[in-house]
């Protein structure tokens, strides 16, 4: 097994590959997935202001769409990949709104203030982290009191099916390393930690492929599946 030193290269490895792919696939991947994002932030709009954190922000994108939204808002971009955090230029320029600041950092060594932010978010990146106990250990460094951090639309699953559905998202896309959040894990986590934990499933179908739809189709139908089966969810946490 990898150990987080080589994980953590294998992540910056694709990033980098990633500057050289092509820019309109990227577009369209991004638009798609902003079908995903847009209803949360909606769901969440009270939520955004004063100053906001976007942990494993890739290129930036998402943070641009909130500071899109909420041009009053302080928001910071960070990513463990500088090539990745650079290319936040053109996502500015897309969406009209340019970001107060960007950070290369890992997620559990953020170069900010204790105290300093009001909210910390993260959309489907928050299960590259690798070290959950030690992100959220910082994320509660970060926030003011009562202050909240957001794990958006993230693939999660029960501890008794966590190896199988670590291999087939693994085997889905071998070039970098997955993972699910393990619900019972984060929840510890945050008991230990001193957070209040919600965690909603997502059963959307939109952007799904064929299998993936009906899959997601039939846990909405059944929702009482989806505290058993793996399934994309938000996770809430709030510093006491």
């Amino acid at each position: 097994m990898a150990n987080i030193e080589e994980l953590q290269s294998i992540e910056l490895a694709v990033w980098d590959k990633l500057q050289h792919e092509d820019w309109l696939s990227n577009l369209s991947n991004k638009f798609s997935e902003l079908r995903w994002l847009l209803p949360k932030l909606t769901a969440h709009e009270g939520k955004f202001h004063g100053s906001i954190l976007e942990l494993g922000a890739g290129e930036g994108w998402a943070s641009s769409v909130v500071k899109r939204m909420h041009p009053e808002a302080l928001v910071i971009a960070s990513d463990i990949s500088p090539a990745a955090i650079g290319g936040i230029g053109k996502w500015e320029k897309i969406f009209e709104a340019k970001v107060d600041a960007q950070i290369s950092c890992r997620s559990y060594s953020v170069p900010l203030p204790d105290s300093s932010v009001d909210l910390i978010f993260s959309f489907q990146a928050a299960h590259h982290f690798i070290l959950q106990k030690e992100t959220l250990h910082e994320v509660k460094r970060l926030l003011r009191p009562g202050g909240i951090c957001m794990y958006l639309h993230e693939p999660s699953c029960r501890e008794y099916i966590h190896p199988a559905a670590k291999w087939r998202v693994n085997h889905k896309r071998p070039e970098c390393p997955e993972d699910l959040l393990v619900i019972e894990r984060m929840k510890r986590i945050a008991q230990d930690l001193g957070f209040n934990i919600q965690i909603a499933y997502s059963t959307t179908t939109l952007n799904r492929g064929v299998v993936e739809g009906v899959y997601y189709k039939a846990l909405s139908a059944f929702p009482f599946l989806c505290d058993w089966l793996p399934c994309t969810a938000d996770f809430i946490f709030t510093k006491q």
